[in-house]
């Protein structure tokens, strides 16, 4: 599953969910970044601030993944949050041995 979001000056995020992790790909006019993030340590309840959604550690050392409000659309950004909160709870679940 992926999310597209742009951002008229801070250019594009794209983020792919995959099985265990959530690849950020960066695109912005002064960088490229790529980004690899364990869904086993991402907490499953996101916090938002200043129009975005923030996803932290289990740790919370700051936000690991930040998505613009219902970008491109809500019910694209509402799903795709859903998965990730989903995956990162059955992660997580997998790696303690609560399953």
């Amino acid at each position: 599953m992926k999310l597209i979001q742009k951002h008229l000056l801070k250019g594009r995020q794209e983020f792919e969910l995959k099985d265990d992790e959530v690849l950020l790909r960066i695109k912005g006019p002064f960088k490229k970044k790529e980004i690899s993030v364990p869904l086993a340590i991402l907490n499953p309840e996101p916090e938002i601030s200043g129009g975005m959604l923030h996803f932290h550690s289990r740790v919370k050392c700051g936000p690991l993944l930040s998505l613009y409000l219902n970008k491109p659309n809500a019910e694209a950004f509402n799903a795709f949050v859903d998965a990730v909160k989903q995956q990162a709870l059955k992660e997580f679940n997998a790696f303690s041995g609560m399953q």
